[in-house]
């Protein structure tokens, strides 16, 4: 069966070592994964935007 959804990879770790920077850092990080859905597995969306 092909697999039709679309991701990527992000490493977690590298945004936050840039601290406070809006541009690339912890606030860039929270943007990004405000679009983050995971309708099979809501507890990890859930700890992804609300785990802070």
């Amino acid at each position: 069966m092909p697999i039709t959804d679309k991701f990527f990879a992000i490493n977690i770790r590298k945004y936050l070592a840039l601290g406070d920077d809006h541009e690339a850092g912890e606030p860039a990080l929270i943007q990004l994964l405000s679009g983050f859905s995971c309708p099979k597995n809501p507890d990890v969306e859930h700890f992804l935007k609300k785990m802070q």
